[in-house]
């Protein structure tokens, strides 16, 4: 995908930088990064996913294999939205290494390699492409099959199957994927600070590791016990009213968790000996590392499970009506989507109304009023006080923001414009977790009025910027929610009881 320009003068030969689909260069999966393997085991697993897709349903059976075509249509759309926003920021911020050496007859030469696009970056746009379109036509051609058989999805929705529905299904299911992730990041770090020998400094579930009972603290244990206690239950939240807010609730508060251990990263301090016999001491710090993609996983699952259970008791309540009723009540159901239609229209002003804020309030900000600051607003690295460069991939999410609240009153009852909406947020979303897993970094160096030397490390963390990105991302998602319930919201027919003999 990149690649430095190849060196052919003699020794010594600067280092050459290659990065393909799995991040190093070809064959070393000690160089690969954990997006890029993410992303390629999406693509493998999309593509096997493609070849199951072709079993057809009986009329009178659950139309499984509807809504798994569905969910795998909607997941292309993301997997190539995150692999095209990969590929902008790799060639937004190119991999450069600076180098030096000495030659044969011991000069000291040094210099900078940068990479630029190869071959492989349009291969690997064709492929974003390519994804993108099968998502695409995935949807329409659930659109058309179901307009030409109306009847059999009519009747399929308000069957009641024995097991109950998708979305209680859903919710059962989906804590048990928070449990795997919990589990998973007993192995995967959370944070990590790299190759330091000993004195390595690794954070996982469980703590720090080598494992000690001192470490378990109500951090560490509150957590598994919220995801334990919400795995153990699904199977029963029939009987517990509140289990749906229970489940988004802990969802939040994980992803609250989440962010404060981010921004106060753990660190220890750790005293060495150098050559001489000086005794000195240094600050280790942990780095986010792959356990958060796990981490982010989990809380997501979570709060789809309770959005799913709430769904599931109100379809419930929707079809005990309708088995009261001998007619469906078509103005309450007009009257409800009417006032979907509404919020979908106006939510996206409110996305717009944060990313006009996060001009002003920085997403990322480095806190340091002494030397270099890294702010980074909704449009880069410029700011008002200090100018600066504007990013042009945030001036892409400016125009997708601006765009889908736009057209919001005129299409907000589409169903494209409601997909779009939230894969919009699905990309805000990612740029923040992105921002989390690898935060902008600075080294600066300088010297005081009495000539002493100084320096540091800048180092961004989220601001208050971060939480109005949040806020925004999640009202284009409740916008695009609203207006594809706004399309289920429509009459259905009365379900058809067998006769009393079973004939």
């Amino acid at each position: 995908m990149a690649a430095s320009p190849e060196d052919s003068s003699d020794a010594p030969q600067p280092p050459r930088i290659i990065v393909t689909a799995l991040g190093g260069p070809p064959f070393d999966l000690e160089e690969a990064r954990g997006s890029m393997v993410l992303v390629a085991v999406g693509v493998l697993v999309c593509a096997a996913a493609s070849l199951l897709l072709t079993v057809r349903s009986r009329p009178d059976s659950h139309p499984w294999p509807d809504v798994v075509r569905r969910i795998w249509s909607v997941g292309t759309l993301v997997l190539s939205a995150c692999a095209i926003f990969m590929l902008v920021t790799l060639l937004a911020d190119m991999p450069t290494i600076m180098w030096d050496a000495v030659d044969d007859q011991g000069r000291p030469i040094f210099g900078m390699v940068v990479a630029e696009p190869a071959l492989g970056a349009v291969l690997w746009a064709i492929g974003c492409f390519g994804l993108l379109a099968a998502g695409v036509c995935g949807l329409l051609g659930d659109v058309r099959r179901r307009r030409a058989t109306p009847a059999h999805h009519a009747v399929s929705r308000i069957t009641p199957w024995p097991r109950g529905n998708r979305t209680h299904r859903w919710a059962q299911r989906l804590p048990w994927v928070a449990l795997a992730c919990w589990v998973l990041t007993i192995w995967v770090p959370l944070f990590d600070s790299g190759d330091h020998g000993d004195d390595r400094l690794t954070v996982t579930s469980l703590g720090r590791v080598p494992f000690d009972l001192a470490d378990l603290t109500p951090g560490v244990i509150l957590p598994w016990v919220v995801v334990l206690v919400c795995a153990a239950t699904a199977k029963r939240f029939d009987t517990f009213a509140h289990w749906p807010l229970l489940s988004v609730s802990v969802g939040i508060g994980l992803f609250i968790q989440q962010a404060t251990l981010v921004i106060d990263l753990p660190r220890e301090r750790v005293e060495s000996t150098d050559a001489a016999g000086e005794t000195f001491s240094v600050y280790i710090v942990g780095y986010p590392s792959a356990g958060h993609y796990l981490w982010t996983i989990g809380c997501l699952a979570l709060i789809t499970a309770g959005i799913c259970g709430l769904l599931s008791d109100r379809r419930r309540i929707d079809r005990q009506m309708q088995r009261k009723a001998q007619r469906p009540p078509e103005k309450t159901i007009r009257r409800r989507q009417r006032k979907l239609q509404r919020w979908a229209r106006l939510l996206p002003f409110t996305a717009v109304a944060m990313w006009i804020v996060t001009i002003f309030v920085p997403v990322v900000d480095s806190f340091n009023d002494d030397g270099p600051r890294i702010r980074v607003t909704s449009l880069g690295k410029w700011t008002f006080d200090d100018g600066g460069d504007v990013d042009l991939f945030f001036l892409i999410i400016w125009a997708l923001v601006v765009a889908i609240a736009a057209l919001g009153p005129a299409f907000a009852p589409a169903r494209w414009w409601g997909v779009t909406a939230v894969i919009i947020a699905a990309l805000i979303v990612l740029v923040l977790v992105s921002c989390l897993v690898s935060p902008p970094m600075l080294m600066w160096d300088g010297q005081l009025p009495d000539g002493t030397p100084t320096g540091g490390m800048e180092v961004g963390r989220p601001s208050i910027g971060f939480g109005l990105w949040l806020i925004g991302a999640a009202a284009l998602v409740a916008a695009g929610s609203c207006g594809l319930l706004a399309q289920t919201k429509r009459p259905r027919p009365a379900v058809q009881r067998p006769p009393a003999g079973g004939v």
